[in-house]
């Protein structure tokens, strides 16, 4: 588990950026809060997760926003996010949002597999 999880953290810390700079930018500005105390370890986050959405681990995201960040914190404040990409049992794909400070999962979506074998 654990070499997924950093296999994960290697290959999408910034995959929504582009250029091999703003990868490196993510990547530190995670292990920047991480060393912080701010947000926990991508490979604790996925085993945490792993136990509620069991499956393939498609694709990792490190956000900052505030649409999915309620509770103690204040909708208000923004918060870091570990978005996930699951593939789950039956093609079914499982998209998370999980509060990179708790692990806490703020949201989660899934995608049925279409009859062509595409997901909606």
């Amino acid at each position: 588990m654990l070499r997924r999880g950093m296999l994960a953290v290697a290959l999408v810390l910034g995959l929504g950026a582009t250029g091999a700079g703003a990868h490196n930018h993510d990547r530190d500005l995670a292990e920047q809060l991480q060393a912080m105390g701010e947000v926990l370890p991508l490979p604790d986050v996925l085993a945490r997760v792993a136990r509620d959405y069991p499956g393939q681990v498609l694709k990792v995201e490190f956000e900052q926003e505030n649409d999915h960040c309620d509770g103690a914190r204040g909708k208000s404040e923004d918060c870091w996010i570990y978005e996930l990409k699951i593939l789950q049992d039956q093609g079914r794909l499982t998209k998370l949002k999980v509060d990179a400070r708790t692990g806490e999962t703020l949201w989660v979506g899934t995608r049925p597999l279409r009859h062509d074998g595409r997901h909606r």
